[in-house]
């Protein structure tokens, strides 16, 4: 995996990419929060081992939650649930959750400006930025993770040129900024590790 540190003002995101995330919150029964929209989450609620599809190809996502992207053709986590839970370090009765869906300048200005900043530093332009929360739930609340990840596929865009590389940029609480590789080789697809947490994941073609 290649990582590229970026250095500028942009890096302090942080707080205010967090307090924006919160803004577009809906609270569950149980008093945790899901970072989507409460109509837009019922829609796109998946359960774990559902067959969703990624880039026009049907494929099994092993963690269950709320899929709300729909500027990328389709997302699923692709690391088995044993693996998934192994990697986030996950206790007796926590199950893995995801939340992923689409951001933009007005949802998390600073943090698409770190991303904005890291797209140009790298000769890269962004063609998509979701917000991802990997997290768990035990007896309904929900669980914060900070460590561990596993591999998640997004389509790529429609209209989106199969012929360049893709990159992703990510930007995550504190500031810190990473270029990461395209994990595997179709080129209608981009796999990334997700890390646990909140962060803001831009696709970006180069």
């Amino acid at each position: 995996m290649k990582i590229k540190k970026i250095l500028a003002a942009t890096l302090a995101a942080t707080m205010v990419m967090a307090s924006a995330l919160t803004v577009c919150a809906a609270s569950t029964q149980s008093g945790g929060e899901s970072y989507a929209p409460q109509t837009q989450a019922e829609k796109a609620t998946v359960s774990a081992n559902a067959s969703v599809k990624v880039g026009g190809v049907e494929v099994k996502t092993s963690v269950a939650g709320v899929y709300a992207a729909e500027k990328v053709q389709g997302c699923a986590v692709k690391t088995d649930l044993a693996t998934v839970k192994a990697n986030l370090g996950l206790k007796t009765g926590q199950n893995p959750k995801i939340v992923v869906y689409d951001t933009d300048p007005k949802k998390s200005d600073k943090a698409m400006a770190s991303v904005n900043a890291a797209a140009e530093a790298a000769g890269a332009s962004v063609v998509a930025t979701l917000n991802v929360d990997l997290g768990a739930v035990e007896k309904g609340k929900w669980v914060t993770l900070t460590d561990g990840s596993v591999a998640m596929g997004v389509g790529l865009p429609k209209g989106a040129d199969t012929t360049k590389t893709y990159v992703i940029i990510c930007v995550q609480p504190g500031g810190e900024t990473t270029i990461l590789e395209d994990l595997d080789t179709d080129p209608k697809t981009v796999t990334f590790n997700v890390k646990a947490g909140l962060g803001t994941y831009a696709l970006a073609a180069k």
